[in-house]
């Protein structure tokens, strides 16, 4: 039997080890029959992974920005049905879509002039096999003698002018952005690098792009009669069409120097840009902490205990059965009746690019997680 430890185990491991043990592949492996939110965050990203697919680089935007929009919709949609139309009014809905509408918009008007890549491949799972901290030449081993993999999936793989390979991560957030420092020391993107080096055989990530959109932005919204419905804003110039040069492309006029910053960060009107670069000592560390943790997870005497904490509560699928838990009732019946077992983990390393229609997930959107 394998064990596959995925991000999101992590982290809750090290956040909450009673939803942990809910939720996570290698314990209960659970997840709510019906989400109770939207998601926000999913459906931007499945919006840009639309965006920058590599096999639409080259078209005008006035072709890519309406196929888009219609991603973000869908995404939307999506979400809604699994929510309950019943449950979610046509206000609410068209509030939502609104919302998700004016990030995407204000987004389009500002990429074009800080994108310095080309995108390679975009939501693209990884399986990285965990080393043996006491040998890292060999793979960890669980308890029943299976293999032990990290998995997870980078919204972007892109190169650079210089023929650097970044991983870029979108991310939309109703708070204000973090401090860089925290960044710097965001642990699941350099153990992503590290896992993604070790799936793509020895492939070197030069570092992380973060990719930040305010869904409160502090700028002036476009107004309504200059948006479009489909995610057009009105930026494209005269002429465009398949084989025009887009404004998408602006970067390729000139080879910018390269920098040597260890980060280089840009922000404008709720939007925000962080370049930041790993060595590759930082990138092995990570392995290595990564290799520690699931020691720890896979630990037949591995304790279990709740961290109740009201920013983590508030937002946990897994408060109904953690206050059973906590109550002395019986926590079973509630699991059964509103809780079902996630889908196994299935890894597929995406497309590099072609039609956007071909087959296999490099472009397709609303993959659950």
């Amino acid at each position: 039997m394998e064990y596959r430890v995925s991000a999101a185990d992590r982290a809750a491991f090290k956040r909450c080890r009673r939803q942990w043990d809910f939720a996570a592949a290698i314990r209960r492996s659970l997840r709510p029959r019906r989400p109770a939110t939207f998601d926000l965050d999913r459906a931007v990203r499945d919006a840009l992974a639309v965006y920058y697919f590599p096999g639409m680089w080259d078209w005008a935007s006035t072709i890519v920005l309406p196929l888009v929009g219609k991603a973000l919709d869908d995404s939307l949609g999506r979400q809604r049905a699994a929510i309950g139309v019943d449950r979610c009014g046509d206000a609410e809905w068209q509030a939502i879509c609104d919302r998700a509408h004016l990030v995407v918009e204000r987004y389009f008007g500002w990429a074009p002039m800080v994108d310095r890549f080309s995108p390679i491949r975009v939501e693209t799972d990884f399986d990285a096999v965990v080393p043996d901290p006491a040998a890292p030449e060999r793979g960890l081993v669980g308890p029943g003698g299976g293999g032990i993999h990290y998995t997870g999936r980078i919204d972007l793989l892109a190169i650079d002018a210089h023929d650097r390979y970044w991983i870029v991560r979108h991310r939309v957030l109703d708070e204000p952005f973090p401090p860089t420092e925290q960044l710097l020391l965001d642990e699941d993107s350099v153990t992503g690098c590290w896992a993604w080096s070790r799936f793509y055989d020895g492939m070197e990530v030069a570092g992380t792009i973060y990719n930040e959109l305010s869904a409160s932005p502090s700028g002036v919204p476009m107004p309504q009669a200059e948006r479009r419905r489909g995610g057009i804003p009105q930026h494209e110039p005269s002429g465009g069409g398949r084989g025009v040069s887009s404004p998408r492309r602006a970067y390729v006029r000139g080879r910018p120097a390269e920098s040597t910053e260890r980060i280089d960060q840009t922000e404008r009107d709720g939007l925000r840009r962080t370049v930041i670069r790993r060595d590759a000592a930082e990138i092995r560390s990570a392995g290595a902490q990564l290799a520690a943790e699931v020691l720890d997870m896979i630990s037949v005497d591995v304790r279990v205990y709740p961290n109740p904490v009201p920013a983590h509560c508030s937002a946990c699928a897994f408060v109904a059965p953690c206050l059973a838990v906590h109550d002395g009732r019986p926590v079973e019946p509630l699991l059964a009746s509103d809780y079902r077992p996630r889908p196994a983990i299935a890894v597929e390393r995406g497309r590099l690019g072609g039609t956007p229609f071909g087959v296999g997930r490099g472009w397709v959107p609303g993959r659950e997680e």
